[in-house]
């Protein structure tokens, strides 16, 4: 690859750790933020109104990137991300607020099918692995240094130059884009392009909706109105399903999803994001219940062992994906979940907190890693470069949902008032939950097939 490919793929990594840094910075000052200007109320949708912009907007925005290029949706999502990070920065009340937050959503949802299709049409097949370790590190590295930044920044200038601090990393990665992206053909059919299933957009950005909204009631309220929503998320998934059979121009190709392998990264996404963002809630609160004597001082310390095994699993995956097919290196990985699953299932049911819990967590976080490139680079080898944004998209909103629909159920569980799941019970009922979910991935991952497919 050419030093230009390697800049541009810089303005990428760029574009992904001021992506993930936002995000997680914002959890670390939003105290801060709700003392200065108010609106405890409004709390939560400062974290839920983001996720679901951004996730329903991702279908939509991988759609017209395929159709219409790359480059101009990257660029035109971080103008929309960094215009977001400036409202935030200047909001003296919640629901301005909020409209940063919103606008920043918008962007993140061009940015990220984008910025998976252009690792397809920068590396080669051969090459793709090390390039999505470095992506997946990078995300890591942000998350891991957020909390970190954010509340530094906030106790040394305020917490308005936590927000200004995404603007030189945007504007520089666009900069990079712009001066040495190749320019990449869009293959779609010219008639097509002006035929748009808007409609097909509308009513999948609805499902979608309504579904994590679902998800959100999930184990508050068991009210008429949750029912009531999942029920209409599934009236209009069918009525999306039945309009993209009959649309010449569907924004999910049908015959996409005919794609073994396409199917089985779906599956796979969505179970990793099962695992993965239950991990993340569900860590934190374990620690909170289970004081190990020896080691107490380390008890925030579960999710750095988390994402530490997940940055080592990542670089393990990238030389792997080299020497094994994506069935090999996807049983792997979830053997590893597997076993660290049953070790904090026994440990927990025995209120055990010590340096092999922390082990144990690594183990996960390794095996997380090492599945990366199995629920994305089959599926990206296996489509057409016309469709190489929204096979990523696709992948990435299984992602998202499989946390949407995990961590309410996970965290429902510790609130049963059974005795055998109450206390620490209720962590060992949920690690042997992700177990289970571990032995269904590890099914699915023997079905990918070895054959990589070169792009058209």
């Amino acid at each position: 690859m050419n030093k230009s490919n390697y800049l541009a793929f810089t303005g990428v990594l760029m574009a992904t750790f001021v992506n993930m840094l936002m995000q997680t910075l914002v959890a670390a000052i939003l105290p801060q933020i709700v003392q200065d200007i108010g609106g405890e109320a409004l709390y939560g949708w400062v974290f839920s109104s983001f996720l679901l912009i951004s996730t329903i907007t991702i279908p939509l925005f991988a759609k017209l990137a395929d159709q219409y290029g790359y480059k101009q949706w990257f660029l035109i999502g971080m103008v929309l991300f960094l215009v977001g990070a400036f409202v935030c920065g200047i909001a003296s009340s919640m629901p301005l607020f909020l409209t940063g937050r919103i606008i920043q959503g918008i962007g993140v949802g061009a940015i990220g099918p984008v910025t998976i299709a252009l690792i397809s049409h920068l590396f080669s097949i051969e090459d793709r692995g090390r390039a999505m370790a470095l992506y997946a590190i990078t995300q890591i590295g942000a998350n891991i240094s957020a909390p970190l930044m954010g509340g530094w920044m906030a106790q040394t200038w305020g917490w308005s130059y936590a927000f200004y601090v995404a603007i030189p990393f945007g504007i520089l990665s666009s900069l990079l884009i712009i001066l040495f992206l190749p320019q990449i053909e869009v293959q779609q059919c010219v008639e097509h392009k002006h035929k748009f299933d808007w409609l097909g957009a509308l009513l999948l950005g609805g499902t979608i909706a309504l579904f994590i909204q679902g998800c959100t009631m999930w184990g508050k309220s068991y009210s008429q109105l949750m029912y009531a929503t999942f029920l209409f998320s599934l009236m209009m998934g069918i009525i999306f399903v039945l309009q993209q059979r009959k649309h010449e121009n569907p924004v999910i190709p049908t015959k996409l999803i005919k794609i073994t392998n396409i199917r089985l990264a779906n599956a796979s996404a969505f179970l990793i994001g099962f695992l993965m963002y239950g991990l993340i809630v569900i860590l934190p609160l374990y620690s909170s219940v289970n004081k190990g004597d020896r080691i107490s001082i380390l008890q925030d310390k579960l999710l750095v062992s988390l994402m530490l095994g997940f940055g080592l699993g990542a670089i393990l995956s990238s030389w792997l994906i080299k020497k094994v097919s994506f069935k090999i290196l996807a049983m792997i990985g979830w053997f590893l979940i597997l076993i660290a699953c049953g070790g904090l299932t026994f440990i927990s049911l025995h209120n055990i907190m010590n340096l092999v819990t922390f082990g144990l967590i690594l183990l996960a976080g390794w095996g997380i890693g090492t599945l990366i490139p199995t629920f994305l680079l089959p599926a990206q080898n296996a489509a057409p470069a016309s469709d190489q944004a929204v096979v990523g998209g696709i992948v990435q909103l299984s992602r998202n949902s499989g946390g949407a629909v995990g961590i309410p159920i996970l965290t429902t569980i510790l609130t049963l008032p059974n005795p055998f799941f109450g206390g620490s019970n209720g962590y060992s009922f949920v690690f042997f939950l992700l177990g289970l979910c571990t032995v269904v991935g590890f099914c699915i991952g023997t079905q990918f097939t070895t054959t990589k497919k070169k792009q058209a």
